[in-house]
C-alpha cells in the first residue's frame, strides 16, 4: 500500500453547494475573482442519477480555488447532504497522483467512505469523511488535456488579493491535526493559541509562502458565530481565507462588491493578525487577513 507522502496530496478547491450560482457569482467577480472553468450539466458529468453544474473561480493565482456547484446533483448522497444543510461548504478537494491507491490508503487510515472510487472520462475520484464527518474529495487527472485552469501567480486588484485556503471548525483539535498529518501528509506551518483557543495552519508538502501558499486551517469554535454554526452543523468547513497586500483597500472592495460584513478589521486575539470577517451571498464565512508570513516556516520537502 502506498503512503500518503508517495501520493503527492495537494490542496485544490473548496466546494460550495449553491442553488443560485449565477446570482451568487457576481460579488466574487466584482471582488477581483476570475472564472477558471465552467462545466455545464448538459455536457459534463452526466450520470444515471443526475448531472453537475460547476463553476470554478480563482483569485490572485496560486492553486487554491472555489467551486460553486448547483442542484440537481449527480448522486443521492449529495442530495441527502443538501436536504440537511442547504447551501453551504460541502467539501475540500485534494489532487493526487493515484486515486485508486489513495482510496485504499485513506480507508486504512480511518476515513469513512461516502462515494466509491469511480473512473470518470477526465479523472478518477472518490469521496470520504474525515473522522469528524467533513467530506474529503480525492481527484486524479487522467485525461492529458483536461485540467481546471490556474491563473498566473499574481495578487489581484489594487489591494493585492489572494485566496489562500479555507478553515475548518473541529471538535477534537489534537486528533484532527494528527489525522490530517498522517492521512493527507499535511504539515503544521504555524500554530497559535490564546486562552485555550487554537488556530493551526497546515500546508501540503508543496507549500511555499510565495509560490504555493495554499493552507488548511483547523481551529476550535472561538466566536459566537462559530459556536452557533458548530451547534447547528457539527464540525464543518467554516470559511474561505484570503490575504491582501492592502487589507484596508481589500475590505473596501469587499463591501463595494456586495459581501456582508460580520466584523470589521481588527487584531485577531488568537493569531495576532489583522483580519475582518464577511459572509458571501449564500451565507458562507469569508476571512480576510493581512498577508500570512509564517515565522517558523521550513519547507516540508519534496
Amino acid at each position: 500500500m502506498k503512503t500518503a507522502r508517495e501520493l503527492d496530496y495537494w490542496l485544490h478547491h473548496v466546494c460550495i453547494y449553491d442553488d443560485k450560482p449565477r446570482e451568487s457569482i457576481w460579488p466574487y467577480l466584482k471582488w477581483h475573482h476570475g472564472i477558471t472553468n465552467y462545466f455545464t450539466g448538459d455536457v459534463f458529468h452526466v450520470t444515471g442519477e443526475g448531472h453537475s453544474d460547476y463553476t470554478f473561480m480563482g483569485c490572485g493565482g496560486n492553486f487554491f480555488q472555489v467551486q460553486l456547484e448547483a442542484p440537481p446533483f449527480q448522486f443521492e448522497y449529495e442530495r441527502q447532504w443538501y436536504d440537511r444543510h442547504g447551501n453551504g461548504m460541502n467539501h475540500v478537494c485534494w489532487v493526487v497522483n493515484n486515486a485508486r491507491a489513495s482510496h485504499d490508503q485513506l480507508l486504512a487510515d480511518g476515513a469513512e467512505l461516502v462515494m466509491e472510487f469511480e473512473e470518470f472520462p477526465t479523472y478518477d475520484g472518490f469521496v470520504v469523511k474525515d473522522p469528524e464527518g467533513r467530506w474529503v474529495e480525492i481527484m486524479e487527472y487522467t485525461d492529458k488535456n483536461f485540467r481546471v485552469q490556474q491563473f498566473t501567480n499574481a495578487p489581484s486588484g489594487e489591494c493585492g488579493l489572494q485566496m489562500i485556503g479555507c478553515s475548518e471548525v473541529v471538535s477534537d483539535l489534537d486528533k484532527m491535526v494528527s489525522w490530517y498529518e498522517k492521512a493527507l501528509d499535511m504539515h503544521i506551518i504555524e500554530a497559535y493559541e490564546k486562552d485555550n483557543d487554537h488556530s493551526i495552519y497546515l500546508g501540503d508538502r508543496f507549500y511555499d509562502p510565495e509560490n504555493h501558499n495554499s493552507v488548511l486551517v483547523l481551529k476550535n469554535a472561538a466566536t459566537d458565530y462559530e459556536k452557533q454554526c458548530l451547534e447547528k452543523h457539527g464540525p464543518h468547513i467554516s470559511s474561505l481565507i484570503y490575504q491582501a497586500e492592502n487589507i484596508e483597500r481589500a475590505h473596501e472592495d469587499a463591501i463595494w462588491a456586495g459581501l456582508e460584513e460580520i466584523s470589521p478589521i481588527a487584531n485577531d486575539p488568537i493569531t495576532g493578525a489583522r483580519l475582518a470577517q464577511f459572509r458571501e451571498p449564500v451565507g458562507n464565512g469569508i476571512t480576510l487577513r493581512e498577508k500570512f508570513v509564517p515565522i517558523k516556516f521550513s519547507a516540508p520537502g519534496k
